[in-house]
């Protein structure tokens, strides 16, 4: 998204593993009202990024943004207080922890990270179910084999 859509949701958080689910919910409620929206991709995100911002938080809570749909796709940022950029991993199949990125890449490529004054901001695109059905087969690469 080359310009940012009006914001459904800001919240502020302490970085702590309970804001995790709390984030998660807040941006689940902000784009219910879009059906359009693929509301477990945006959790799944969230929770990952939110994840991140909690178990490296520099100096403080994390905040989220979430920006209404345009141009057939969604915007969400996720501000810390770290100046550190994530880190892609290589995890072993037991490995609890370092998929983040790799699930970034899959569902909102291009995502990027950004400094700002008080550390950086993670920022990701998802694609809606409108574009998906333009030909770019991301949401049928998604939702098939579901039952």
């Amino acid at each position: 998204m080359d310009e940012r859509a009006y914001v459904l949701a800001v919240e502020r958080y302490p970085a702590t593993p309970a804001a995790v689910p709390q984030a998660r919910a807040i941006a689940a409620r902000a784009y219910a009202p879009y059906p359009w929206v693929d509301g477990d991709t945006v959790k799944l995100l969230v929770s990952e990024t939110a994840t991140n911002a909690v178990l490296h938080p520099g100096n403080g809570g994390f905040d989220l943004i979430c920006h209404a749909p345009r141009n057939d796709s969604i915007q969400i940022e996720v501000h810390d207080r770290s100046k550190t950029h994530p880190q892609h991993r290589t995890p072993t199949e037991w490995d609890q922890h370092g998929r983040g990125l790799e699930l970034l890449d899959l569902l909102a490529p291009g995502w990027s990270v950004a400094p700002t004054l008080t550390g950086k901001a993670l920022i990701f695109t998802v694609k809606t179910a409108q574009s998906a059905g333009s030909g770019s087969g991301a949401a049928e690469d998604r939702t098939e084999g579901r039952t």
